[in-house]
């Protein structure tokens, strides 16, 4: 096989001081280097400053301050707030790498439950039993799970690292095929995925999905939903229709995503590379 591409993701999230977290997703690919970072309030999630650097790549070096994230909270439903700080942005890169340090954060809430106002482990996990019912397989299934969230993270003790997370996706050359593997490891979860694709079209031809390591077991039967993009042209797929195809609300966010990072990457070398 001959290597094509390789992308690396780092998701981080630490204690920066005594009111403060810093939370940062950096990007190192064939083609580029950058991260995205975010300074928050460790109470409220208010961001005190936003941060976009580009190290290598077409539309580098840049190193700013986005003024129009200062005061967002880094929380669910700041989607159209990152979109409008960053529209000026000509970088592609930068709306999903600050979207991936946002969900690093949130992701950290949950060693700063007390921090953000719940009583307790088991307060926070009833607020999320309720404001994320039907968002994922695990959401969706709570009447069939049998190990709550606060029990699954029990063991784990931070020191300042709230948060980390890995991604990665290879794409390789094999005779009249592309070959591309993706894989997601953060603090809760992992997810491998191996694919083949018809080098010409770009329809995926082999796909195998396993979810590693989850909160329960429920989780991992969302593994199975891959199979339903066999036959199709990924690259050209919106993340909503990767999602549904994946069965939105009743698959694993997490395979989503890593699937839809595969897609990304297969993308630009099908736009780029005359086979």
């Amino acid at each position: 096989m001959l290597a094509l591409r390789h992308c690396h993701w780092h998701t981080s999230v630490q204690v920066s001081g005594p009111e403060s977290i810093i939370g940062v997703t950096t990007c190192v690919s064939t083609g580029k280097e950058c991260s995205a970072s975010l300074l928050v309030n460790k109470k409220s999630f208010s961001i005190e400053k936003a941060r976009w650097e580009i190290y290598r790549g077409p539309d580098g070096p840049v190193s700013m301050d986005i003024e129009g994230l200062k005061g967002v909270e880094a929380y669910m439903g700041s989607g159209a707030a990152l979109r409008s700080a960053l529209s000026g942005c000509s970088a592609a890169e930068a709306l999903p790498l600050m979207t991936e340090t946002v969900r690093g954060i949130i992701q950290a809430e949950t060693f700063l439950f007390r921090e953000r106002g719940f009583k307790d482990s088991q307060s926070y996990d009833e607020y999320w039993n309720s404001m994320y019912a039907g968002s994922c397989r695990y959401y969706s299934n709570l009447d069939r799970v049998t190990t709550r969230w606060e029990d699954y993270i029990a063991g784990q003790e931070r020191f300042g690292s709230l948060y980390n997370k890995f991604k990665t996706v290879s794409v390789s050359r094999d005779g009249g095929a592309l070959h591309a593997a993706a894989s997601m490891s953060d603090s809760f979860h992992e997810v491998g995925i191996d694919a083949r694709l018809d080098l010409k079209t770009g329809v995926l031809t082999e796909a195998r999905c396993r979810l590693l390591r989850g909160p329960d077991q429920v989780c991992c039967e969302a593994a199975e939903f891959s199979s339903n993009l066999l036959g199709k042209c990924i690259a050209s797929l919106s993340k909503k229709e990767m999602a549904a195809a994946l069965a939105g609300g009743s698959g694993c966010v997490h395979i989503i995503d890593t699937w839809n990072d595969l897609a990304l990457v297969l993308g630009e070398i099908l736009r780029e590379t005359d086979f």
